[in-house]
């Protein structure tokens, strides 16, 4: 069985996708889709079903999934061992992120990082916290850092490296921008912008609504900060975000803080990877870089 047919079928299956798989390997949909076709007349098994666009595995194509899964697993190691023979450090690192680190911290670090190691390349994941935990166990991707308190399988090795605090903000021009502090009374006819409702940042927003004892009021579910970001300044509502998302607009007074009557809630972010999935050298050399400069 020829590996390269696996490959392809491998990278479609993962990204249920021929055009992304068409983009990250650099190859033509229409080579691609026949690819898969070589690869399902070879062995006398149909791998996907098709419903309108959209492409889906069948029972045969999961099946063959998780072998090639092991499969492609153990070419990494293979390949990431010759590596370490040479002593070269270079690749990729696929790394995950949550929305808040993946764009207000780990660009950064990663910047800093190429420059020490030029032959280094980044491929990220965005995607909530469940989302990016779940691709850690899969081995889909080698290490994350993730936002907020939750609970990982045993499989999945997390630490702490940095804490932050949530807030709620609101646009200057916002009634409750020009009070001291707030009270129950001034929030619990507020509409609150919130990130999507699979998130760690709205199980926050619950926990907040139920300390004031306030009804859950949400007028717009948004994917990112940065579009909550702009919809606070617009004046559509208000949120609760991590402070490091918004530092530079309370800076500049672009958004404004509302003091709320609670205690300040801690906003955790953990670096997180795979303890049986065996880390590249560059993997291994960015988790330790990260680790210093946050120790």
């Amino acid at each position: 069985m020829d590996l390269h047919y696996l490959e392809i079928f491998n990278t479609v299956a993962r990204l249920q996708s021929y055009r992304k798989a068409s983009a990250e390997l650099h190859i033509s949909q229409p080579a691609l889709s026949t690819e898969v076709k070589k690869l399902e007349e070879q062995i006398g098994l149909q791998l996907f079903d098709r419903i309108g666009n959209r492409i889906y595995l069948n029972r045969n194509g999961q099946m063959l999934q998780e072998y090639t899964c092991q499969i492609f697993t153990i070419v990494d190691d293979m390949k990431q061992r010759i590596e370490d023979e040479k002593n070269y450090i270079g690749g990729t690192i696929n790394i995950g992120a949550s929305n808040t680190p993946a764009t207000y911290i780990l660009p950064e670090l990663m910047s800093e990082f190429s420059s020490r190691y030029p032959d280094v390349r980044f491929n990220m994941t965005v995607g909530t916290t469940a989302e990016i935990a779940a691709q850690i166990k899969d081995g889909q991707i080698d290490l994350a850092v993730n936002g907020g308190k939750t609970s990982y399988p045993a499989q999945i090795c997390a630490s702490q490296i940095i804490s932050d605090s949530l807030i709620v903000i609101a646009s200057p021009s916002h009634s409750l921008s020009d009070l001291q502090k707030v009270c129950r009374e001034d929030l619990k006819d507020q509409h609150f912008i919130v990130h999507k409702a699979d998130s760690q940042l709205f199980i926050y927003y619950r926990k907040m609504i139920k300390q004031l004892d306030i009804p859950e009021n949400v007028g717009m579910f948004l994917g990112s900060i940065e579009a909550i970001k702009t919809a606070v300044q617009m004046n559509v509502g208000i949120s609760l975000v991590p402070e490091a998302a918004v530092s530079a607009e309370l800076k500049n007074g672009t958004l404004c803080r509302v003091m709320l009557p609670l205690s300040e809630m801690d906003y955790p972010y953990s670096l997180i990877y795979n303890r049986s999935k065996a880390l590249s050298t560059p993997a291994q050399k960015f988790t330790t870089f990260i680790h210093q400069k946050f120790r």
